[in-house]
C-alpha cells in the first residue's frame, strides 16, 4: 500500500517572438477591427487599432454544443510552435506515421497515461510517462551501460532544446510536418543526432535548433526517470474543453493534444498496448474532461487569465503577462482546480487544487469520497445547490510480482487514506463554480452554507 505526496517543478517555455507573420503579432502593432493574433498570449484589436491582450469579453459567444473544432480566434498550432521552414512534406494521406518506437518495446516497463495529476500538475497532464527498463534496477546499482536509447519516431526537424531546471532533465521538440509535433521532457542526456549539442545546451540552457533527423535516429538516452512524451497535431482538436480561451495564455498546444498510438504503425501501436498502465478505454487517457453545466472538469479562479494565473486586473492596467511565476504566489498553478476521474481508474474521482490551505498556492491531490446518496461531480447541475464531499489522502493498492522492483504497477486500485478535509461545491446558473475548502474538518453535516471564504472559479 502506497500513498502519493509528490511535488514537481514545471518550467514553462515561452519562445521569443520574431517579426510578425501570419497568425502572429505583437502588442501595440496596428490591426483591424475583429482581428486576433498570437504573441505567447492571444491578442485582439483594440478600439484604437492596436493589438492588446485579449480578455474573455472579447470573444464571440460560445457555439451551441461547444467547440467541436478550432475556433477562428484560437491560435494555429504552427504559430504556437513556430514551425520552421524545411519540415518534412505532408504525405498524401494527410498525416504522419510513426514507424520507429520512441523507446524499444523491450526497454519499456510501463506507460502512465495522459491525465495524471500530481504536484503543480493540478489539471490533467497533456503527456504520458514512458517508464524505462532501468527503473526496475535499484538506483545505486545502475551503470552507464543501463541507459537505453530514445529514438525519433518519424522524420522531422528538431526545433528547440531546453534544460528544465536540471542537467539531466531536457526538453526536445521535433516538427514532423503535417503540423505534427512530438515533445519529450525530462530526457536524461542528448545522444546520437543531438549528442554534439549536449555541452552547448548545458552552457546556455536553451537552444533554437534546426537539426534534421530521420525515423529511428537516436537523439537521447534515458535511465533515471520516466520519459515524458506527447504528440500535438494542428488538424486535431479536443472538444472536451468548455473554454479553450483558458489555454491562450499558457500551454496553448493543449487543445491539439492527441492519442499518439494511432499515429504509430499498427504493429508498434499493438505492441505498446501491453505496457499501458490504464486498461479502461481510452488506454492512453484523456485530458479534456469538462462537462458543461456540472462540476466536472478544469476550473480557474475568477479574475485570472486562465492557465497563466495572471491577474486580469493587471492586464487592464496595461501590464503584459510574461509567463512563469506570479508575483506573491508559490506556483503559477495557485488558481487551478480540477475535479475529474482518476487517470488509471476512472470510476474514482480526484479533487486536485492549487490552493488548498494557502492562498499563495499549495498544490494538492486528494480522493473525493462520494457518500451514499450523493451525486458524483458530473451529476451536479447549475442550480446553486451545495454538496459537501469528504477528501481523503490519495493512495494506491497493488501487489508487485516477486523480484520486481518497478514502481509502476499496471491497473492498480485507487484507495483513500486518512481524511484530509471537506470541500463544499455548487454549480451556479452563470456557469461559475462556488467552492469552499475546510482542511482537517471531517463532518460534512457541520457545513450547511457557504461563508465569506467561498471562492469563485470559471472555466
Amino acid at each position: 500500500m502506497q500513498f502519493i505526496r509528490v511535488s514537481l517543478l514545471i518550467v514553462l517555455l515561452f519562445p521569443t517572438v520574431a517579426a510578425a507573420q501570419s497568425g502572429r503579432g505583437h502588442a501595440g502593432q496596428p490591426c483591424q477591427k475583429g482581428q486576433f493574433a498570437f504573441d505567447n498570449v492571444l491578442l485582439t484589436c483594440s478600439s484604437d487599432g492596436l493589438f492588446r491582450v485579449a480578455l474573455p469579453e472579447d470573444l464571440p459567444p460560445r457555439p451551441e454544443g461547444g467547440y467541436q473544432q478550432r475556433p477562428e480566434w484560437f491560435p494555429r498550432l504552427l504559430d504556437v510552435m513556430m514551425e520552421p521552414d524545411g519540415a518534412p512534406a505532408c504525405p498524401a494521406i494527410g498525416r504522419v506515421t510513426f514507424t520507429s518506437p520512441v523507446i524499444a518495446i523491450g526497454d519499456t516497463l510501463l506507460i502512465v497515461p495522459q491525465g495524471m495529476m500530481i504536484g503543480d500538475h493540478v489539471t490533467p497532464i497533456d503527456h504520458a510517462y514512458i517508464g524505462v527498463r532501468p527503473l526496475a534496477i535499484r538506483r545505486e546499482r545502475r551503470t552507464e551501460a543501463d541507459f537505453v536509447p530514445v529514438r525519433v519516431p518519424a522524420d522531422g526537424i528538431v526545433t528547440s532544446l531546453q534544460t528544465l531546471g536540471s542537467p539531466t532533465s531536457i526538453r526536445v521538440v521535433i516538427a514532423h510536418g503535417c503540423e505534427t509535433y512530438s515533445i519529450y521532457m525530462v530526457l536524461n542526456r542528448l545522444s546520437g543526432a543531438l549528442g554534439h549539442l549536449q555541452d552547448e545546451l548545458m552552457a546556455k540552457n536553451y537552444l533554437s535548433t534546426k537539426v534534421t533527423v530521420t525515423a529511428g535516429d537516436i537523439f537521447g538516452i534515458q535511465r533515471d526517470n520516466p520519459l515524458d512524451f506527447s504528440v500535438h497535431v494542428g488538424s486535431a482538436w479536443l472538444p472536451g474543453f468548455v473554454s479553450p480561451f483558458a489555454y491562450t495564455s499558457a500551454d496553448t498546444w493543449k487543445p491539439f493534444t492527441v492519442d499518439p498510438w494511432p499515429y504509430f504503425s499498427p504493429d508498434l501501436g499493438t505492441a505498446y498496448e501491453s505496457r499501458m498502465q490504464r486498461v479502461a478505454a481510452p488506454r492512453f487517457g484523456r485530458i479534456d474532461l469538462d462537462q458543461p453545466g456540472t462540476a466536472a472538469g478544469n476550473w480557474f479562479i475568477d479574475g485570472t487569465l486562465g492557465y497563466s494565473g495572471f491577474p486580469i486586473e493587471r492586464i487592464r492596467n496595461g501590464e503584459f503577462p510574461q509567463g512563469g511565476m506570479i508575483e506573491g504566489k508559490n506556483t503559477y498553478a495557485w488558481g487551478h482546480l480540477s475535479i475529474v476521474p482518476h487517470w488509471v481508474q476512472p470510476t474514482s474521482w480526484i479533487f486536485s487544487t492549487g490552493w488548498w490551505n494557502d492562498s499563495r498556492g499549495d498544490p494538492t491531490q486528494m480522493l473525493l469520497e462520494v457518500a451514499e446518496g450523493q451525486p458524483v461531480p458530473s451529476q451536479l447541475r447549475a442550480d446553486g445547490r451545495m454538496v459537501v464531499y469528504r477528501l481523503r489522502q490519495l493512495g494506491t493498492d497493488y501487489q508487485m510480482p516477486p523480484g520486481d522492483e518497478s514502481p509502476f504497477p499496471i491497473n492498480y486500485q485507487v484507495i483513500g487514506g486518512e481524511i484530509m478535509g471537506l470541500v463544499a461545491v455548487a454549480v451556479n446558473a452563470d456557469g461559475t463554480l462556488s467552492l469552499e475548502a475546510f482542511p482537517n474538518a471531517t463532518d460534512p453535516s457541520r457545513v450547511t452554507a457557504f461563508s465569506p471564504a467561498r471562492r469563485t472559479y470559471r472555466r
